[in-house]
């Protein structure tokens, strides 16, 4: 196999700390849904305790899925390779020959009070193959603003080469 001429790997810190943090919060409310469980109380304190116990369980399955979707995260964003005649994303390799188009896309969102302000911009880079499939990588998890100029650099020379 051919070895990469370039290799960018994915920058996992806040999706790390985003799972960590709702794997704390998912223990801490599982461990306070079970110490009001085991509680003795009768009448209006006991109905007090389980539905204080039914919100920790609510709370326990929100920081559950928060920390098993980051977790899914971090195994879908993998490197980025880009040897002489393709690039290898986590959506598969795309050769050259079968390349549209790569470009950096900004995706604006509006404000819900007034549509024409942009609240947040997420900036994209987006390689196109010809037979309409994408490779989408966001510049939060890639550094983008690399990757592009590697990526037509090596392009123009496997297209001087004849390619």
């Amino acid at each position: 196999m051919e070895e990469a001429l370039y290799t960018f790997t994915a920058d996992h810190r806040a999706t790390t700390q985003t799972a960590l943090i709702a794997i704390i919060i998912a223990l801490g409310a599982l461990a306070g849904m079970a110490a009001l469980l085991k509680k003795k109380a009768e009448g209006r304190q006991r109905n007090q305790n389980m539905l204080a116990a039914m919100l920790l369980f609510f709370v326990f399955l929100i920081g559950g899925g928060a920390a098993f979707f980051s977790w899914l995260k971090i195994r879908k964003t993998g490197p980025v390779a880009i040897y002489e005649d393709a690039v290898e994303t986590p959506y598969g390799k795309a050769a050259f020959r079968t390349m549209k188009d790569a470009y950096i896309h900004a995706d604006r969102e509006p404000s819900l009070i007034d549509p024409a302000r942009t609240v947040r911009t997420t900036r994209m880079l987006v390689i196109e193959e010809q037979g309409g499939k994408t490779h989408v990588l966001s510049e939060q998890d890639y550094p983008i603003n690399e990757i592009l100029p590697a990526l037509k650099s090596t392009f123009a020379e496997w297209r001087q080469k004849g390619g």
